[in-house]
């Protein structure tokens, strides 16, 4: 009985790992289909642009990007409090391609964010391709933070 138990479970852990295998090799495949403006792309080259994030406001409120450049933006929360920058329409899918964000503790490439969360005296890079032209809201969804001013526009130009 016991050894059926033990047989059992050294299956199930055998599972698991052959399914995180597998994931991790189709996670592989996923980072593979970058969004066609990110072929190519010298990110070396990538335009910065620094944003501080203090315990009432964005600096600058306001961003302005051209479409079809690479962009490096930094966040950098300067507060004592927790802050985050969510998109608003700026994030969509339509207005940038995304290739990472990228933090002191590790690295996410995602085709697609809602949100970057900050701690304080801490700081986070989004880096991507303006693709639409337009104007884009952001905003720190901490309560009361937006009403306090911690608000801004993306104004990607042709």
């Amino acid at each position: 009985m016991k050894k059926t138990v033990i047989g059992m479970l050294g299956s199930v852990w055998l599972a698991v790992i052959l399914s995180s295998q597998a994931l991790a090799a189709d996670d592989e495949e996923q980072v593979l289909k970058l969004h066609p403006a990110l072929v190519n792309v010298k990110w070396d080259a990538a335009k910065e642009i620094v944003v501080d994030l203090d315990d009432d406001n964005y600096d600058p409120p306001e961003i302005v990007l051209k479409r079809g450049m690479a962009y490096r933006v930094r966040l950098k929360n300067i507060g004592v409090k927790a802050h985050d920058m969510v998109g608003g329409s700026f994030f969509e899918e339509d207005a940038i391609a995304l290739k990472m964000i990228n933090t002191k503790v590790g690295r996410v490439t995602a085709n697609h964010i809602n949100s970057v969360y900050i701690k304080p005296k801490n700081e986070a890079e989004v880096w991507f391709v303006a693709l639409k032209a337009g104007h884009f809201s952001f905003f720190c969804s901490i309560p009361g933070h937006r009403e306090a001013g911690m608000e801004g526009v993306v104004k990607i130009l042709d």
